[in-house]
């Protein structure tokens, strides 16, 4: 097999997978696909009409739309990198996020359990925690979870916005969000 019956059949792989979808979300996928390939589309080249293509970092950072989370499968390292978690928390959120959003379609779920640290958390290139479970409660007690019972917890709208807006955090910020939560909270 040549290169070029490579090409034809990735091609049509392709078709037939964005076939079914609405055009905005073809053109969505399509364009998240090129962002993640890392390929330089060159100028007035692009899928869309929108502008210039953003830098490195305003795509790491901007949220997916609805439409790219729903259709769109990403590693859980690949997230990992882009959103840049420091804190166990901040990692759980993540999890949380993925398994929702972007795992595989067969492994998505709208919540996360203490076996989910030690499948995912090597897999995203995080430090295990010496107690999954607590660190399940603590990301709860952060204000990041809901605990549904019997072990689940499911990202709330905090961990969500966390993970889609706060995250990666600004190094040039000088301040962790703790610092900036208890200033604003001594201010008259």
């Amino acid at each position: 097999m040549t290169t070029e019956d490579d090409g034809v059949s990735a091609i049509t792989i392709i078709i037939a997978a964005l076939k079914p979808l609405d055009e905005s979300t073809r053109l969505n996928v399509l364009e998240f696909v090129v962002k993640q390939l890392g390929i330089n589309r060159g100028g007035g080249s692009g899928l869309s009409a929108s502008g210039p293509e953003p830098t490195t970092h305003e795509t790491a950072s901007r949220p997916l739309t609805p439409s790219q989370a729903e259709t769109t499968e990403l590693d859980i390292r690949s997230l990992a990198d882009q959103k840049q978690p420091r804190t166990v928390n901040d990692k759980v959120a993540v999890l949380g996020y993925y398994l929702k959003n972007l795992a595989p379609i067969g492994e998505r779920r709208d919540f996360v359990t203490s076996e989910d640290i030690p499948n995912y958390f090597p897999a995203a290139g995080f430090e295990l925690p010496a107690a999954p479970r607590m660190a399940l409660t603590n990301a709860k007690n952060a204000g990041y979870l809901h605990a549904l019972g019997n072990g689940q917890f499911r990202l709330n709208p905090v961990g969500h916005n966390l993970v889609t807006h706060e995250l990666p955090l600004s190094d040039n910020s000088g301040k962790s969000r703790r610092a900036r939560r208890s200033s604003a909270k001594t201010r008259p």
